[in-house]
């Protein structure tokens, strides 16, 4: 049960300032957005008929572009506002970006619910625009305006779940990490069972806000014509709109430090891991490096191409994941300059059973998974090749493709997956090639379960890489040495069994 806490403690708070943080940035910024779209159009306040048609547009575009697409794609904007691409701050530029369009829609449409007989009753009294927006439009406006802002909070409650795809933490990035792909069904409760509670909190707050103000409007109603009563703001309004903005600040200043204090004065050494087994490889010699003075800053990926852009980006100072090969074809395929410094470990491939439990009972036409990436796709095919199972024209090279397969006489049907999901499809194939960092989350044994394995002379020993920049820095060299310790290898042979072997 501690142990259940201290893993929900920080990602909470990191939920916590993504949304808390985003809700005002998008709120003010959709809350403009909202107001021009009513005010622009053809017989509004201020009609602009051609800037209205842009912004309608704009507004569509940002609508229609899918939250992770959208977090991908401007990462280099992302940088730009915030220096770094990774991050609970880098994933909050990505929800304000993503929420504008939508709070502007839905401020939009709170608006127009407003009597339209009230706006020209104002008029009439000679208000400028901007005093009918001020003391009509908005006023009358609140409960709508709450309600839409409710429903942004938990969308981005929502969205805030793949903020793991920038490193960026959160409730949603444990129940991916350490629930389902850790096939740990405790942490995926527990973090449904905080985000429903979280949600409800949300809810109950914003239909209590809205009633409230629906309730005092209706006891306020125009008094005189000259000065109707709802022109003023009741010091109650304002009284609970002053304490909730400011209890959602302190939210997220407090949640927002949590994340950055030791960063800030520390300046640790950024390092990007797979979480199993070099998350916890790491972990096993962190004492080592702060004996040293070297504080380390551990980021969790859960794919293979985002720890190598944010090395090459400067977002981290070394990764540890891959091997050689993968990394050269990387390198070739995004103009980056990684390199190895070091080997750490042997992660042997294996090939799993699924519905077909045996290696020489594969029947004809049989469906065997392979990873998706180019590197390990390749080798899960000189796997199948070494295994008997099929033959290719390329022998031994890496950058061998299905196209490649020569010789095929079971008709094997070999289907590429993502790396990550492969322990989650062999209820569906026959057999499945998973590297060992997967399987071992999926409590795979490659000794034990593998119905075939590549041998101790692999070639793939995963390394820690960095940036030329970077190869010489002091840091790096104790990390090496600390990786490179007894204490790794004895961890890593006392852990593991030989199903993760020492490379040094």
């Amino acid at each position: 049960m501690r142990e259940l806490l201290q893993l929900l403690w920080e990602p909470t708070l990191q939920t916590l300032a993504m949304v808390a943080v985003s809700v005002l940035i998008s709120g003010v910024g959709g809350g403009v957005l909202g107001v021009l779209l009513v005010v622009t159009e053809r017989g509004g306040l201020l009609p602009v008929v051609g800037l209205n048609r842009f912004l309608n547009i704009l507004t569509n575009i940002g609508r229609s572009i899918p939250f992770i697409i959208l977090m991908v794609a401007i990462i280099p904007f992302t940088r730009s506002v915030v220096g770094t691409s990774i991050g609970t701050t880098a994933a909050m530029v990505p929800l304000v970006v993503g929420a504008i369009p939508y709070v502007g829609r839905l401020v939009e449409g709170a608006l127009r619910e407003v009597n339209r007989g009230v706006i020209e009753s104002i008029l009439t009294m000679g208000a400028t625009p901007f005093q009918v927006i001020r003391k009509a439009y908005l006023p009358e406006a609140i409960p709508g305006l709450i309600r839409a802002l409710t429903v942004v909070t938990i969308t981005l409650v929502s969205y805030s779940a793949m903020a793991g795809t920038v490193g960026g933490g959160g409730l949603g990035d444990l129940a991916i990490r350490y629930g389902y792909q850790g096939f740990r069904l405790d942490i995926m409760i527990a973090t449904v069972v905080v985000l429903i509670v979280m949600i409800q909190g949300i809810q109950f707050l914003g239909d209590w806000l809205a009633s409230h103000f629906e309730r005092t409007e209706r006891s306020s109603a125009f008094k005189t014509l000259p000065r109707p009563a709802w022109l003023k703001i009741s010091p109650r309004y304002v009284h609970v709109v002053r304490w909730g903005t400011l209890g959602i600040l302190l939210i997220a200043i407090f949640a927002t430090g949590v994340h950055i204090r030791s960063g800030a004065i520390h300046k640790p050494l950024r390092v990007g891991v797979n979480p199993i087994p070099h998350g916890e490889i790491l972990q096993q010699v962190m004492p080592i490096l702060e004996k040293e003075g070297v504080h380390v800053q551990i980021i969790y990926f859960s794919d293979y191409i985002q720890p190598n852009l944010a090395l090459a980006a400067g977002d981290i100072d070394a990764n540890l994941f891959q091997h050689v090969p993968f990394m050269d074809r990387f390198n070739r395929d995004h103009k980056t300059d990684i390199i190895a410094i070091a080997k750490i470990h042997i992660e042997p491939l294996g090939l799993y059973p699924g519905r077909t439990k045996i290696l020489s009972a594969l029947r004809d036409g049989a469906i065997i998974a392979i990873p998706n990436d180019p590197v390990n796709s390749g080798r899960g095919l000189l796997l199948l090749q070494s295994a008997g199972l099929i033959q290719l024209r390329t022998g031994t090279n890496t950058n061998t493709t299905l196209e490649d397969i020569s010789q095929n006489p079971k008709h094997l049907k070999i289907s590429e997956l993502e790396a990550a999901q492969l322990p989650r499809s062999l209820r569906d194939v026959d057999a499945a090639v998973i590297n060992t960092n997967y399987a071992l989350v999926a409590k795979l044994n490659p000794l034990k379960d593998a119905i075939y394995l590549e041998n101790s002379a692999s070639p793939y020993a995963n390394v820690l890489s960095t940036v030329p920049s970077k190869a010489n820095d002091p840091r790096v060299s104790a990390l090496v040495k600390a990786l490179q310790s007894s204490t790794a290898r004895r961890f890593i042979e006392q852990k593991y069994q030989g199903a993760v072997l020492p490379a040094f």
